[in-house]
């Protein structure tokens, strides 16, 4: 996919009716757009803000194409326990400028780069800020809707968006183009499209209702702003965007509210392992107290160790209706909290009765609990 229209940009020029232009203007696309869009800036401004939060990330510490999902959620990411849950929902505009890893980036970089010059030309200035918000936001709000515990990041919903509003355009005003210019622009986007619907549809953890919903509501905006290329072009886009801007963020808006609130599955495993680790201090804190007695350490080990542990697994025990790989984490997590709920029973038991065969026994279930915890885990990689 290359430039339509490259050259360089002129000086800005008032409105004119078309067929006042000079013949060069009026008979070429690209020139036109550049007299009504003199000056192409945010695209790259854009371009430039991406770049700059993927370096910040980098110089954090973060690591390319391995993120974990609390790393991207530091740095805005969508994930709706937090943007739903806890109020959070400047994510859907944080989350547009964040991305996963080197390729993540350098694919939704080169499609900016490719598309955006031309549809700042089309929309206009201010045009594609709204458009590319618009998009970036509806992105990440069907997202959500979609599944709220996937954490989501990048800017293909917005750039998705800006191919929306190209197509929208055009179907209104198939008359103010060249037939040969349409022909390429339309082949081009549609190119895209079909190859990120295969792409999409192939790799596992890709993002498409981000993509769909940034698409809808492009081919809305792009309808909204398609007016006549002609005298008053530049104004009549602008009062356009201005109202796709208002009814797209109205509709968004009702959408949003609409939204149940997920459980925290992300704040739920973190809990899960601060009990675990002050249970598990508490379990080696018993025994190396010196001379202890067996019935005291049982009662301890009912008390300390048992009872905050029951908590928790009761806890997660109740959590249901998560999307399959999340309700196999807890799963996972509540078979495990079992078997050493069962190997503290079991020790219990050997103490109060003195039975070193017992002991012995409740030791061997701890390790096969951790053991089978470790196996359980490589299944969901």
């Amino acid at each position: 996919m290359t430039s339509l229209f490259p050259g360089e940009v002129r000086a800005a020029q008032p409105d004119f009716d078309r067929d006042e232009l000079p013949d060069a203007v009026r008979n070429d696309f690209g020139q036109l757009l550049d007299w009504f869009t003199p000056n192409i800036f945010v695209c790259w401004i854009v371009f430039g803000v991406n770049i700059l939060v993927f370096l910040a990330m980098l110089f954090s510490g973060f690591k390319p194409d391995a993120a974990t999902a609390p790393a991207l959620l530091k740095w805005g990411a969508d994930y709706g326990a937090a943007t739903i849950g806890q109020g959070e929902w400047w994510r859907v505009v944080t989350a547009t400028f964040v991305h996963l890893g080197w390729s993540h980036v350098a694919l939704n970089m080169y499609v900016l780069w490719q598309i955006g010059p031309f549809m700042e030309r089309l929309l206009g200035n201010v045009g594609f800020v709204i458009v590319y918000l618009v998009c970036g936001i509806a992105g990440s709000i069907c997202s959500l809707a979609w599944n709220p515990y996937l954490v989501s990041a990048g800017a293909s919903g917005a750039i998705f968006g800006l191919y929306g509003a190209l197509i929208g355009f055009l179907i209104l005003r198939r008359d103010s183009i060249p037939k040969q210019v349409l022909a390429s622009i339309l082949t081009s986007a549609v190119v895209f499209l079909v190859v990120n619907a295969v792409f999409g549809a192939l790799k596992a953890g890709t993002d498409i209702a981000a993509h769909a919903g940034g698409l809808v509501a492009g081919l809305v905006c792009g309808l909204v702003v398609s007016n006549p290329i002609n005298a008053g072009f530049r104004k009549r886009r602008i009062v356009r965007a201005t109202a796709a801007c208002v009814g797209c963020g109205l509709v968004l808006l009702v959408v949003a509210r609409q939204l149940p609130r997920p459980i925290d599955v992300q704040g739920e495993i973190a809990k899960f392992g601060i009990v675990e680790t002050k249970v598990m201090a508490s379990y080696r804190a018993i025994f190396q107290v010196k001379n202890a007695k067996d019935n005291d350490a049982a009662h301890k080990v009912e008390t300390e160790v048992m009872g905050p542990w029951v908590a928790e697994r009761k806890s997660l025990g109740a959590i249901h209706g998560l999307p399959n790989k999340q309700q196999r984490v807890i799963g996972i997590l509540v078979q495990y909290m079992d078997a050493r709920q069962r190997g503290w029973e079991t020790l219990v038991q050997g103490l109060e009765k003195h039975d070193v065969a017992l002991v012995r026994q409740a030791m061997l279930q701890q390790i096969k609990a951790q053991s089978d915890l470790k196996e359980s885990s490589e299944t969901l990689k």
